[in-house]
């Protein structure tokens, strides 16, 4: 195993529990760079020290992964098992729940292996493949959970590298075909799963505990919920008592997608009490503006990048505008919840920001909750890892 020297600050970072690398951290970083995918690195200061070991793994994010700081620990299979089977004995507690059926059964680096992640939706599992070093162990994993879960209903996969001719981005691979939809309980609300054919399977499992948050505390209210994919937080909130939402999303499937989640909790979309409005959101703002419309609860929950027609959004540059404009919609003595998933937009930044605009805003405007990640989306000290920022702020009567 050929030995790579890294830098003085990869090391820090590899010493605070960072795994992820980049080719700058690599004292010779062409040969690093040139490693193909499945190579197993021995990490080395300068003074040849073992430090670390990693597995090649290009993808967006970076060259390489650390597994180990254990010298005699190798990625095989047995690896593979511990981690997997550390990963279900964590979450025996969502296993164990009638009430929550859809969960994260193991997050990457968090789980001690960046480049995949499994979610599973009440007896199927759904593996997101993120380069080919660790697909190219597929077989073991599948066998491993299986030993480990034996009441795996079916199994699918997505490939989220770059793919050669022939090769499928999204497969189901092993046992039954799930239902159209699985019908997933989280918090006992229902809402509807679809594995197989598109990336995004119609619920963010990442928000679970927004969305309680929110359901309990907006009896009697109003909601506006922006980008509202397929309405998790409307229906959460309307199961909660909410009087009114409003969820409002660009995407054509958002009216049918939405008008199902509710309608498997018994309640009746679009009506004039749960509306939803297929337009854009930047639209709808300058609408509610115009119409001097308020509310008690705002949930905004953008892409990190988006384009429409007529509007160009990148959370880092362009959120403070979008937060001037929510603060200013939300009624005195109500709520505006901000979030973001964009990795590169670290939290104590999104937060300076987010409380100058509140500082700025006509109002009196208090920070008084945040959300991450919940339990079962353990992470690494990586600043990628943490990528969910949830902030909510109350405006004072």
């Amino acid at each position: 195993m050929r030995l790579h020297k890294l830098t003085q600050q990869a090391i820090d970072r590899i010493e605070r529990g960072e795994c992820l690398l980049q080719a700058e951290d690599f004292v010779n970083q062409e040969a690093a760079a040139g490693q193909s995918d499945g190579t197993i690195l021995q990490l080395v200061d300068n003074d040849k020290k073992f430090i670390a070991k990693a597995i090649v793994g290009h993808q967006n994010k970076g060259i390489a992964w650390v597994f180990t700081d254990h010298e005699r620990i190798y990625f095989n299979q047995d690896f593979i098992e511990n981690v997997i089977e550390d990963a279900i004995e964590k979450r025996q507690s969502f296993f164990d729940s009638e009430e929550t059926t859809a969960f994260r059964l193991f997050n990457g680096e968090g789980d001690g292996l960046g480049g995949l992640t499994i979610d599973w939706y009440d007896g199927f599992i759904q593996i997101n493949w993120y380069n080919r070093a660790v697909f190219a162990e597929r077989a073991t994993f599948i066998k491993v959970l299986l030993y480990f879960l034996p009441q795996i209903k079916g199994v699918y996969e997505t490939k989220r590298f770059k793919l050669v001719e022939a090769e499928q981005p999204i497969e189901h691979t092993y046992g039954e075909l799930a239902p159209q939809p699985i019908e997933i309980l989280e918090n006992n609300i229902r809402y509807a799963i679809y594995l197989g054919s598109e990336w995004m399977t119609g619920l963010f499992l990442d928000q679970r505990e927004v969305r309680q948050f929110i359901q309990s505390q907006v009896a009697g209210a109003s909601l506006l919920n922006l980008f509202s994919y397929t309405g998790g937080f409307s229906v959460a909130a309307a199961v909660g008592g909410a009087k009114h939402t409003i969820s409002v999303d660009v995407a054509n499937r958002s009216l049918e997608k939405t008008t199902e989640q509710f309608a498997l909790n018994q309640i009746e979309a679009p009506t004039e009490n749960h509306e939803i409005r297929v337009m854009d959101v930047f639209d709808y703002i300058q609408y509610a503006k115009r119409h001097q419309r308020t509310f008690d609860w705002i949930v905004c929950d953008p892409p990190s990048f988006a384009r429409t027609k007529d509007y160009l959004f990148r959370a880092e540059t362009d959120y403070r505008q979008l937060a001037a404009d929510l603060f200013e919609l939300t009624t005195p003595g109500g709520f505006c919840v901000l979030s973001t998933n964009h990795s590169a937009y670290p939290k104590e930044l999104f937060m300076d920001d987010m409380n100058q605009v509140a500082q700025a805003a006509a109002g009196e405007y208090y920070l008084i909750q945040s959300f991450g990640l919940p339990d079962d989306y353990p992470t690494s000290a990586d600043e990628a890892s943490q990528y969910l920022k949830v902030l909510v702020y109350y405006r004072a009567q």
